[in-house]
């Protein structure tokens, strides 16, 4: 085990032929036997360069069958400081073991610091900047479920967040701007604003799974105005945890966002 922890190790830090390394780590923390050679495949990933794959695998192995695999993702996934990753960390942040719950913790610290010094590249989509025709601001999500609480919620606005910034035409708007603000710019940019409030309904456990109901408001932006609400439900089969019921909060909302793009194109038409 010294040795091949010696070699991963070496692989991960050797300048060449990155996407190579990174290929053959994952392979090892996806389909190894060994938790022990999972958990160094997932320590030496911290050290290689971030890319979708990596980080992906890294979420995956959060819910690894063994403790020291699970806190090495969570230190790894601190390490390439990416705060996509705080949906997943969050999920799992009751972790049954404590040396993964100190790291999930530490992760989430660190990335939360991370989220805050980068609000422009975790709030605003990059591409088609230039041809948005909607400015789109996203509340936090509500409830009156117990059993949600506020760390899925949190998981909740981040996927909406991303779902909603992937759709074609969207420029998604910060948290904090005055309303005179919002209409300068609508003006200046000439967009359609449009505000979304989602609600987690209801989230039901049972033999089948866990069972997810949400609502997704589509406003006017600064008005709040309704325009249309749209609804989804998803389930996801197995025993219930923090995990399947942000999976099935995700997947309600999945669909309830197909029809997204439609409303915004039909209440812009009025």
């Amino acid at each position: 085990m010294a040795l091949l922890a010696a070699a991963l190790l070496a692989l991960a830090t050797t300048p060449a032929r990155a996407d190579t390394r990174s290929d053959y780590l994952v392979g090892l923390l996806q389909s190894s036997t060994s938790f022990r050679v999972r958990a160094q495949a997932a320590l030496s990933l911290g050290r290689v360069e971030s890319s979708p794959e990596v980080v992906d695998a890294l979420k995956a192995a959060l819910e690894d069958e063994h403790p020291g695999v699970r806190a090495s993702a969570a230190s790894s996934l601190e390490r390439l400081a990416d705060p996509s990753c705080l949906p997943e960390l969050r999920a799992v942040r009751r972790d049954s073991d404590a040396t993964v719950r100190r790291a999930v913790a530490q992760a989430i610290r660190a990335l939360e610091r991370v989220a805050r010094t980068r609000p422009t590249q975790d709030t605003r989509p990059s591409r088609d900047v230039a041809r948005a025709r909607y400015y789109v601001g996203v509340g936090m999500p509500g409830t009156r479920d117990e059993s949600v609480d506020a760390a899925a919620l949190s998981a909740a606005r981040e996927y909406l967040l991303e779902q909603i910034g992937g759709i074609d035409g969207v420029l998604i708007a910060p948290g904090d701007e005055a309303p005179e603000a919002v209409q300068r710019l609508l003006r200046r940019r000439r967009l359609t604003g449009y505000f979304i409030d989602a609600s987690v309904v209801r989230v039901d456990v049972s033999d089948a799974g866990t069972r997810a109901t949400v609502s997704v408001i589509l406003g006017t932006y600064p008005g709040r105005d309704m325009r249309a609400m749209l609804q989804g439900r998803a389930t996801v089969p197995g025993e219930s945890s923090d995990a399947a019921r942000v999976g099935a909060i995700r997947g309600a909302l999945r669909g309830a966002l197909r029809r997204l793009g439609q409303a915004m194109e039909a209440s812009a038409r009025r």
